[in-house]
């Protein structure tokens, strides 16, 4: 293993203190002329001396390290939010754990254990599909209770009203994508919904259902199919909806869309000319795919900013206080919930 240079050895080379090194290199006021600070600094570089955050952690009290959890990070939307969470942190000197639950109630409940102990900042946690509903739910409340550190909820269960959330309006982002085809004139709209178990998901199917109702138009309930977020479902939920006599389709996110187009790509039917499909989250132009497709917004830059500088602004809060988190009234993201719903956006394409 390569030697690790220590504060020591910097302060032997620059001939000065140990003390004095440590005042130096971290910014703290001290009575340290301008040469010796560069004796410093020139010493530090020639031995490429790296701090060691577990033993600043320990006077801090402070990691500098967050914990994001993610359901799916194969899922377009998630990767994508990942990547701008981990941005937003690196901007204020934070580092991202990603950790992936692979929507297991299980494996999300041994995270939840893990993470704190590993001396995380705090935790960002988009809810395991199969927390969302039932005793499931209570029993992540429960986890979330036992965590050490501010915690704050992304995308699923925001509206629960028990711990600090980011979301966005799926009701509303429903409503987008139904008044979009009903404005093209088309009367039998199909849907591919998310599981609908998990509150976002039954959310923007009764935002759409609700505006196709009405408007006075007839919701087909045979023209309704339940996906899982993938390709696949939307391949497979292609032909029910196109020979179910649908003239449009509103898939519930933009990766479902692409199932769903390439199936009729295969039918030999052509978007916009044969059938309207609408997708959502408008994540598919960050990875060069998809940049023809009508769709409602989900920005992950905006939602990225909020979550974070919610947590953010728990973790100062709890550095101040140094009053540790041992009681419920310790823990404002508990006691006190915030809660942030973003308002999503439809975005037209030029030709879809």
């Amino acid at each position: 293993m390569a030697y690790r240079a220590t504060l020591k050895d910097v302060a032997a080379a620059a001939g000065v203190s140990v003390t004095t090194v440590s005042l130096v290199l971290n910014n703290r006021p001290a009575r340290v002329s301008e040469e010796k600070r560069k004796a410093i600094a020139d010493a530090a570089k020639k031995l490429n001396y790296v701090p060691n955050q577990s033993a600043r952690s320990l006077v801090t009290k402070q990691s500098q390290l967050v914990a994001l959890i993610v359901p799916d990070i194969k899922n377009l939307f998630f990767a994508a939010l990942a990547k701008c969470v981990e941005d937003e942190c690196a901007a204020q000197g934070y580092s991202l754990i990603v950790a992936n639950s692979d929507d297991s109630r299980v494996t999300e409940h041994e995270l939840l254990q893990r993470l704190p102990a590993r001396g995380v900042d705090g935790v960002m946690l988009i809810p395991a599909r199969e927390s969302c509903a039932g005793d499931a739910a209570e029993r992540l409340r429960e986890d979330v209770a036992l965590v050490s550190c501010p915690v704050v909820l992304i995308d699923r269960l925001t509206q629960c009203g028990w711990c600090d959330a980011v979301g966005f309006d799926n009701y509303l982002g429903g409503r987008l994508a139904a008044r979009y085809l009903l404005e093209g004139g088309h009367t039998r709209i199909g849907i591919v919904t998310g599981d609908t178990a998990e509150s976002s998901a039954a959310e923007r199917r009764r935002g759409f259902v609700d505006a196709v109702e009405q408007s006075g138009k007839h919701f087909d309930s045979s023209l309704c199919v339940e996906g899982d977020y993938r390709f696949g479902s939307g391949y497979h939920a292609a032909d029910q909806i196109i020979d179910g006599g649908a003239t449009a389709v509103f898939c519930c996110n933009d990766v479902m869309a692409l199932g769903f187009r390439q199936r009729m790509a295969e039918r030999g039917l052509h978007v916009t000319e044969d059938m309207q499909v609408i997708g959502y989250d408008n994540i598919l132009k960050r990875f060069g795919l998809g940049w023809r497709m009508t769709t409602v917004e989900q920005s992950v830059t905006d939602l990225a900013a909020a979550c974070w500088g919610m947590l953010r602004k728990r973790i100062d809060v709890a550095i101040r206080t140094k009053s540790g988190v041992d009681s419920r009234a310790a823990r404002p993201w508990l006691s006190n919930p915030q809660v942030e719903v973003l308002t999503p956006k439809l975005v037209q394409a030029a030709c879809a």
